[in-house]
């Protein structure tokens, strides 16, 4: 049986192979944009659970290894907006970023820090990240200055 194309049909296919190309185009977009976020979520996550393993890895190799427990104590010092700091939480929400020198970039997001009765919001707080390895890490730009 010889089935004739139609116009139809080859716009068919058309949108489909471009839907199909926009969807991998944004999935790999997402991934590479998404793992800043992931990254600056990680070491939040670290920050309040006081794990200071996971802290350093959320740094580049040459920041990571200079790290000690008073950084993250530092960096929990965050959460002194609240009075209880005992049952610390934190939620990090994306608003921007900017892509600076060298493939770095500054990535922008607001906190909320809580607990079971209070909670506060620090906005636009940022971080620089780079790529190191294939995986997105904070850059201590005071050290790299």
């Amino acid at each position: 049986m010889n089935k004739k194309m139609t116009a139809g049909k080859a716009a068919g296919i058309v949108f489909c192979i471009l839907a199909l190309v926009c969807t991998v185009f944004l999935i790999l977009l997402n991934s590479y944009f998404g793992g800043q976020m992931k990254t600056i979520n990680k070491f939040f996550t670290a920050v309040e659970r006081n794990d200071f393993n996971s802290y350093k890895t959320c740094f580049s190799g040459s920041d990571a290894e200079d790290l000690t427990e008073a950084d993250i104590e530092e960096d929990r010092r965050i959460g002194e907006v609240i009075e209880d700091t005992e049952d610390l939480r934190m939620d990090v929400s994306f608003k921007g970023r900017e892509k600076l020198e060298n493939g770095k970039y500054s990535v922008t997001f607001d906190i909320v820090v809580y607990n079971d009765s209070e909670k506060e919001t620090l906005k636009n707080v940022s971080r620089v990240l780079a790529r190191e390895n294939g995986k997105w890490v904070i850059v201590d730009e005071d050290k790299n200055s």
